[in-house]
């Protein structure tokens, strides 16, 4: 069986699993619904989590039969469709949070691996000509800087710094100088990421420049090389580089990677007139996959 006809067959085998589970999150929902009447709220809690529940077995079973060292564009977790329901539709979408520029790494003790995200959040506002956002708020919110007593109380009443890591991504709304233009900058930035690295097989071009700007003049052919033979490990990086630039390739060496831990799944059901968007934290370990933080929101990137 050629490696097209395998994926087919993988893909068939996760969409009769998903599809399953959803006739019985369909089932349970309608008698959860009848047993407890008007009490919406706690039936569109149990919906969540049965969807879930649903999401994260698709995922797994997509690893499972993931034996690659590397994580590409084409493999089975990037492919699942939108799925019918009765009276609407499920999307579900995953996405591993190293192919973005990782926030947790803003109040790293390493200074380089701070300095590294602090300069590639303010090169991606550049890209994105972005100019109203204050980097040093940003960094005395999530504790990177010292508040040395700073409130915000900017068109409202005041309140403290927060001087921790971000939950969500939609906490940046929290800042005055971010609440106009962090949703530009929300597909290009993650909360947390795996260690200090990007995936060079699934960043795009503004992250890779913006987080390893040593590879600027090479991006172009990184993208190009990856669509058609995805890279299986960063030594193929190298082989772009040349070997004249061993020194720059020695010194990003701790910020890429080719294999992902980390996922975002965010999941919108579309049901009659209603769309209910919930979102996901998970970690991979082999073919396993364990959730970190569920959360129901709005339609946008959380993580």
């Amino acid at each position: 069986m050629n490696k097209n006809m395998k994926k087919g067959s993988i893909l068939v085998t996760v969409m009769v699993v998903v599809t399953a589970c959803t006739s019985l999150a369909l089932f349970i929902n309608e008698k959860t619904l009848a047993a407890y009447g008007t009490v919406i709220s706690l039936q569109n809690d149990y919906q969540g989590a049965i969807y879930a529940m649903t999401a994260i077995e698709a995922l797994e079973m997509a690893f499972q039969y993931d034996e690659a060292s590397y994580d590409a564009a084409d493999d089975i977790w990037t492919q699942i469709p939108t799925i019918p329901l009765d009276n609407g539709f499920m999307t579900i979408t995953m996405k591993p949070l190293n192919a973005k520029v990782p926030m947790a790494t803003l109040n790293s003790k390493d200074e380089d691996v701070k300095e590294r995200a602090t300069n590639a959040l303010n090169e991606l506002m550049r890209q994105l000509e972005i100019t109203e956002p204050d980097i040093y708020e940003l960094l005395t919110w999530v504790g990177a800087s010292d508040p040395t007593g700073e409130r915000f109380d900017e068109n409202g009443a005041p309140y403290s710094m927060k001087s921790a890591q971000l939950q969500t991504l939609a906490e940046l709304a929290l800042l005055p100088s971010f609440q106009t233009d962090y949703k530009k900058l929300i597909p290009y930035i993650s909360i947390a990421g795996d260690g200090n690295k990007i995936n060079v097989n699934l960043a795009s071009k503004e992250v890779i420049d913006a987080y390893v700007p040593e590879l600027a003049p090479y991006t172009d052919q990184i993208i190009s090389t990856r669509e058609t033979e995805p890279f299986k490990d960063v030594s193929a990086v190298y082989n772009i580089m040349g070997a004249a630039m061993q020194d720059e390739y020695s010194k990003i060496l701790p910020y890429i990677d080719v294999k992902s831990s980390l996922f975002y799944i965010k999941i919108e059901l579309n049901i009659g007139d209603d769309n209910i968007y919930y979102h996901l934290l998970v970690q991979r370990n082999g073919s396993s996959v364990s959730p970190l933080k569920y959360i129901e929101g709005n339609n946008i990137d959380y993580f």
